[in-house]
């Protein structure tokens, strides 16, 4: 087994790695996951060493295929990883200010908005105090550990900092992103009837995604308004998370 150390060895440490990740940190499953996959990896072509010995011919076509499974796979994550950075970009030079603006919302604890959450309020905050003429729609229903709906944790942090709650529109019921821009848009629809654009404000990592559903909820353009935590490492999750997401959604919507 001597020959077999390193895999093992790596096994391991990518055992760890996932436990620290998933159970330690707060906000970094994805990443965990990710280490635990890789550690799946290094197991299957450990298999195939040892299969190596007896069934030769056999043991090399499965490796052929699995490196060329991986390469596949590593080629569409860093494809959609280069769509939403290119998203991102774009949000952040976009100029242009339409009539309402959705701020999507996120984890509140208690009545106190989680960081994700307060970040996309500032970048709110940012666009209503530079947009006087625009309308806010709060998206967000409660969940559990929330004692208030995200709609309302958003409208009481945007009023105490000075925007007029006439232009807050409060979106109480939503649990998805999808449901966040569906019902967002039925709202929109009843004040401005064939209102086709719209500003989504969200994460930074989540503008590419958030995007491709207002566009399938019925908006013809969609700007995009992003923010960040500010934990680089927390982003690099978030942004990870978002290849198999998008891949998810474009598969099953």
């Amino acid at each position: 087994m001597k020959k077999y150390a390193g895999y093992i060895a790596a096994i391991v440490i990518c055992v760890v790695l996932f436990a620290f990740f998933s159970f330690a940190l707060v906000g970094y499953r994805f990443l965990g996951l990710c280490f635990l996959a890789l550690a799946a990896l290094i197991g299957a072509y450990m298999a195939l060493r040892l299969l190596r010995d007896r069934h030769e011919r056999a043991a090399k076509i499965m490796r052929r295929c699995l490196t060329g499974l991986v390469v596949c796979v590593l080629l569409a994550v860093v494809a959609t990883e280069f769509f939403v950075v290119r998203e991102v970009l774009i949000a952040h030079s976009a100029s242009e200010a339409p009539e309402y603006a959705v701020v999507l919302g996120a984890g509140v604890h208690g009545t106190t908005p989680s960081r994700s959450l307060r970040a996309r309020l500032e970048a709110a905050l940012k666009f209503a105090n530079e947009n006087p003429g625009s309308l806010l729609v709060l998206s967000g229903g409660q969940g559990r550990g929330e004692d208030i709906t995200e709609a309302r944790c958003m409208a009481d942090y945007l009023i105490e900092r000075g925007v007029s709650p006439d232009r807050l529109i409060l979106e109480e019921r939503a649990t998805s992103t999808e449901e966040n821009l569906g019902f967002s848009r039925a709202l929109i629809e009843e004040r401005s009837p064939g209102c086709g654009s719209v500003c989504v404000i969200t994460a930074d990592y989540h503008i590419a995604r958030a995007r491709l559903m207002a566009r399938d909820a019925g908006f013809e353009e969609v700007t995009a308004r992003g923010s960040d935590t500010g934990m680089p490492m927390l982003e690099m999750n978030y942004y990870l998370r978002e290849a198999p997401a998008i891949w998810w959604y474009l598969l099953t919507r």
